[in-house]
Parts: structure tokens; sequence; C-alpha cells
């Protein structure tokens, strides 16, 4: 068995500019930078406790870049979450498209799970649609994971039973 180890070289560590970004509203266990995502000039975290729509039902934020300095741009929400469904527990960004996994979302039973794909006309973010999965069930996170590209999004259900208890799975959508 071959055992690779990678190592950052302290003088490419020296190269290297940091950036700490904040939520402009962030407060005591939020959890900003539960989850995190890049992509050009757009970043987009999650901070899956953060008060959203209804209390500590979870927050993405998007900041851009502009030269050297990185900004805020938006705080996304979902319009119909609750306390503890955890929008932000993953999060993803390709462009003028951002894509934020609910896990413990409740639409299909406890912990069924959501996602949901928002759109930047401009400078403002909207929700663009929720996403659930077709055969949803109780305890399956859908929005566990989540990915999105120019013309597809993909979600993970890490607890899907398709395949045996938890097996999990992966359902892949083309984006309009």
């Amino acid at each position: 068995m071959v055992t690779a180890v990678f190592c950052l070289n302290l003088a490419m560590a020296q190269s290297l500019n940091e950036t700490k970004l904040t939520a402009s509203d962030g407060g005591a266990a939020d959890e900003f930078g539960f989850s995190v995502a890049i992509s050009g000039d757009s970043a987009i975290v999650g901070a899956v406790n953060a008060n959203g729509h209804d209390g500590g039902s979870g927050a993405a934020y998007i900041f851009s870049r502009s030269g050297t300095t990185w900004t805020q741009q938006t705080k996304l929400f979902a319009r119909d979450g609750s306390n503890g469904e955890f929008f932000g527990h993953s999060v993803a960004i390709h462009g003028d498209r951002a894509l934020v996994g609910e896990s413990f979302a409740e639409d299909t039973g406890s912990h069924s799970g959501a996602a949901y794909v928002f759109r930047r006309v401009g400078a403002s973010w909207s929700e663009q649609a929720k996403i659930l999965a077709s055969d949803a069930a109780e305890e399956d996170e859908f929005g566990h994971a989540v990915a999105i590209s120019a013309a597809f999004a993909i979600v993970g259900a890490r607890s899907d039973d398709d395949k045996g208890d938890e097996s999990g799975s992966a359902y892949v959508y083309t984006l309009n």
C-alpha cells in the first residue's frame, strides 16, 4: 500500500494572501463557515444557525471580490424556512446561480431535506426554485451536499435507503 502525504511548502504558504470573511450581522452560535464554496470572484458561506426567515433557520452569505477586497453582497435564506432546518448545510455557486442545501427540512417528513436555487440578476439575488427529491422520505437528509455548474445541479441525500439502510443517493437536475 502506498500512502501519499502532501505538505504545503513553507515558501508557498508565505506567498498566500489571506482574507477573513465574516457575516455583517453575525452572532453567537451562527456557525458561519459551516459550508463554503467559491467560483471566480464570488464566494458563498453557509451559517446553519444564523437568523434567517424564522429565527435560527440558517442563512447563506454571498461575497464578491473586486481587486483584493471581498465584500458581502447579500444574505440568502429560505422564504419558507423554519428553525432548526439547517439552511446552509451545504452551498455551491457558479456564475449567477447559487445552490443551498437544507438537510433537515421537513416538507415530506422529519429531516427529509430540500435544496434551493438562487439566481442573480444585476446585484440582486432571488430564490428561483425549491427542490425536493421525487421520492423524498423521512430522514433522507436531501441537501446534505450540493454542487452546481452552468447546466446542472446535483444534490446528495446521504441517508436515502434505496440500496439499504442509509446507503445514500444523489439527484442530478438540468437547469433551465
